[in-house]
């Protein structure tokens, strides 16, 4: 909280514009997460009240109480926030319409678990490693990412080239839109050993959905997203904001759950979103665009 009120902290508010990662919203955000992990709710609430009322007067910028960081939640408090997007926790099929990557996902889940069991034969040959070491103590989480930094991978050329395949025809979902974080769009198989808990955490922005593919080992695996909990089953999807509160187990599972997550551009971002801005926290906005 001290880091938070430090002048240089504070003067992001001015140095840095609203689609980069600014100093007052990243911390607030870790220190919601560190209280809320040590159940330490009254403390976090506090915070969030502090952070939510917060105004700036500054030379370049100034903002109104509750304008300078405009979480909509308690449980909702990436630091990259988008104005104007939908805010859902879960995204159901009814909306699947403006998500067209989950029915293409379950259309196409024989291709992938075709590719991931074979994948998982070899996977000292198929480039897993350590997913967010960071977000857990006991346990094994690990991933493959098949498409990332909008470049797709080795691992996805030729470890699964019928899956890369259609990939491609997928994504990016909206071309020519600037990213605001490097895992904006984003594609991974993340396999989790039994026994582990990953404790609470978001992602970086409001603008990025993940959409869950269930593949293998879902029994017992549990998807808490803002205390709320879900399951996953086989070839089926689960569409759901990552800049909401989640954690995730396998304290109840029988064997190795196995999943494709994609990070998937919110649909509602259009060119409209970037007016007035040069750059977001992952790259220069083009000129015809502010």
């Amino acid at each position: 909280e001290k880091l938070m009120q430090h002048p240089d902290c504070l003067g992001e508010f001015d140095s840095k514009e609203e689609l980069e990662c600014r100093c007052v919203p990243l911390y607030a955000k870790v220190a919601l997460h560190k209280l809320k992990n040590a159940r330490k709710i009254e403390e976090a609430r506090s915070l969030y009240d502090k952070v939510t009322s917060l105004s700036w007067n500054g030379k370049v910028r100034q903002y109104a109480p509750g304008d300078a960081v405009p979480w909509d939640d308690f449980q909702h408090t990436p630091q990259i926030w988008v104005r104007g997007l939908r805010s859902l926790e879960v995204w159901p099929r009814e909306l699947w319409p403006d998500l067209p990557i989950c029915d293409r996902l379950e259309q196409n889940f024989e291709t992938i678990r075709e590719e991931t069991a074979r994948a998982l034969s070899n996977e000292a040959a198929s480039g897993f490693e350590d997913a967010y070491r960071f977000l857990y103590d006991k346990g094994e989480w690990n991933r493959v990412l098949l498409y990332h930094a909008k470049s797709f991978t080795e691992e996805c050329e030729t470890i699964f080239p019928k899956t890369c395949r259609l990939l491609k025809q997928w994504l990016p979902s909206k071309p020519g839109l600037p990213w605001t974080s490097d895992q904006n769009e984003q594609v991974m198989i993340i396999k989790m050993k039994e026994g582990t808990d990953v404790e609470t955490h978001s992602g970086p922005s409001n603008n990025i959905l993940n959409i869950h593919l269930g593949i293998s080992g879902l029994e017992g695996a549990k998807l808490i997203i803002a205390n709320k909990t879900y399951e996953w089953e086989e070839g089926k999807v689960i569409a759901w904001d990552g800049s909401y509160d989640h954690r995730v187990h396998c304290l109840e599972c029988k064997q190795e759950r196995v999943i494709m997550m994609v990070r998937y551009m919110h649909p509602d971002m259009s060119a409209e979103h970037y007016r007035g801005f040069t750059k977001t926290h992952f790259e220069e906005i083009p000129a015809e665009m502010q």
